[in-house]
């Protein structure tokens, strides 16, 4: 089954109240892609992950890079006082337009976090192993997953200079 995610829809399930998100092309700066702007104004609560890192709350923004050609998506969440709280990746299997013109992902269960300070955090890995164990994948996606992280890594997409770069880039064109 497809884990299908919509660039410019919350993510943030019934925490969000109210936001705005808006959905552009980027073919600019050696980018290529979709990228989408959500604007959280209200939250019924904030959303904490893990032991105290808050994604969402009143005046949170994310914008989300969905690059052309490629098998990964990621999302610069900043808080109210526009400074980055991370950078999200998600591996997908695809990234792609509808057949009414939405950009989307098919998501691959694994998923990386860079925070500012350069430690990245590997998530997931226990759902990419049951959707191989119950043949929600195949061996070839499952290991195109750590392949595709692998080369993340490699290839400084993965690096808090490179994310910075991009993501100064992407919300002057918002």
């Amino acid at each position: 089954m497809d884990r299908r995610k919509y660039l410019g829809r919350a993510w943030g399930g019934d925490y969000f109240k109210s936001f705005t998100s808006k959905v552009i092309r980027v073919d600019e700066a050696g980018y290529s892609g979709y990228a989408s702007l959500i604007q959280i104004e209200e939250v019924n609560r904030p959303y904490i992950v893990g032991e105290n890192t808050c994604i969402a709350d009143n005046g949170y923004s994310a914008i989300t890079f969905l690059p052309d050609n490629k098998l990964w998506a990621v999302e610069a969440i900043y808080d109210n006082d526009n400074k980055i709280v991370e950078w999200y990746f998600d591996i997908t299997k695809e990234n792609a337009i509808d057949e009414d013109g939405n950009p989307y992902m098919n998501d691959l269960y694994l998923d990386a976090a860079l925070l500012p300070d350069g430690q990245i955090l590997v998530f997931d890995e226990d759902e990419l192993k049951d959707a191989l164990d119950e043949t929600i994948i195949t061996q070839n996606e499952y290991e195109m997953a750590y392949d595709v992280l692998r080369e993340l890594k490699e290839n400084k997409i993965l690096d808090v200079a490179y994310m910075t770069k991009l993501f100064a880039e992407l919300r002057v064109l918002f």
